[in-house]
């Protein structure tokens, strides 16, 4: 089992960086007014200002370089949620965060390894204790760990 957090170690400054990712697409087949003939349209600006016609060899390239972009935003999506959000909301309630090896813990049953998203213990003495398995997505972890939060203050 792995400690990864504990409550009032949250910084005031996390350690993620400013930083902004684009990606959009946007593609059409469109009717040329004069002769009617089809053509394949596409742009990379949100505002269309780049709009032009496009093989379809060249717009799969785009989708492959947007795909990258989205990859990217997903990756900083995850750092957010890991470096930023978790930390301050293990440390809003109190919360003491452990990891644990799920496929060791499950060997026997990988399906209940699949299934496992967290789980929380209060102790005696009023500390609570989460625990999600280890490589858990940072933003499944965030939601399990605030459905367990909701869940137990409802049972108060």
């Amino acid at each position: 089992m792995t400690s990864t957090a504990q409550p009032g170690s949250t910084t005031a400054s996390a350690s993620i960086s400013e930083q902004c990712i684009v990606a959009s697409l946007t593609a059409e087949v469109m009717a040329d007014a004069d002769d009617g003939q089809f053509n394949l349209l596409a742009s990379t600006l949100g505002n269309a200002a780049d709009l032009q016609v496009i093989s379809p060899t060249a717009l799969l390239q785009m989708v492959n370089r947007q795909r990258a972009q989205l990859d990217q935003i997903e990756a900083l999506a995850q750092e957010y949620a890991e470096k930023v959000l978790t930390p301050a909301f293990l440390d809003e309630y109190g919360i003491e965060l452990e990891e644990l090896d799920a496929a060791s813990l499950f060997e026997d049953n990988p399906k209940l390894a699949a299934g496992f998203g967290a789980f929380a213990a209060v102790h005696t003495d009023g500390r609570t204790l989460v625990v999600v398995p280890a490589g858990q997505k940072p933003t499944v972890r965030l939601a399990a760990i605030c459905d367990l939060v909701g869940y137990m203050q409802d049972r108060k």
